[in-house]
């Protein structure tokens, strides 16, 4: 019999596929589009992905130890990505916003957003790939053995 943790890194494998891919079928039809209701598909696209990403971040964690050394760093690049994504622009919109609009040619208030949503999606983009690498490998030990 599996152990619980072992469970518990599957569903969360799997929960977390599905809320990427849920994101990605809300969130791709409505790239382009306007008005209200796009808005709305867009933010549910985005939190689904980020959920999705959490839950796929959990099953790597949860590998512990078994992780590779570069599973590991992708993680810690996640977390850094994570961190840079709410103290820079931040940052740039008190201490430099001339060169938020110089850079992204727009508002300063709007352009830490814009900062913020680049940095977390890469954030989210990284973590995603660590997942789905460990999950892959998982499944294959599933199956391999």
């Amino acid at each position: 019999m599996p152990s619980l943790r072992s469970v518990a890194r599957v569903l969360l494998a799997v929960l977390g596929v599905a809320l990427v891919v849920f994101g990605l079928a809300v969130g791709v039809p409505a790239l382009g589009q306007e008005g209200f209701p796009v808005g709305l598909a867009l933010g549910l696209a985005a939190l689904s992905m980020a959920a999705g990403g959490a839950a796929l971040g959990a099953a790597a964690l949860l590998s512990g130890r078994g992780l590779r050394p570069a599973q590991r760093a992708g993680l810690k690049l996640a977390g850094v990505l994570a961190v840079l994504a709410f103290v820079l622009p931040a940052a740039g919109v008190f201490v430099a916003p001339d060169l938020l609009y110089d850079q992204f040619g727009t508002a300063a208030p709007a352009a830490a957003i814009l900062g913020w949503l680049y940095l977390s999606l890469g954030a989210l983009a990284v973590g995603v790939l660590v997942a789905l690498w460990r999950a892959a490998e998982l499944a294959y030990d599933e199956i391999a053995y």
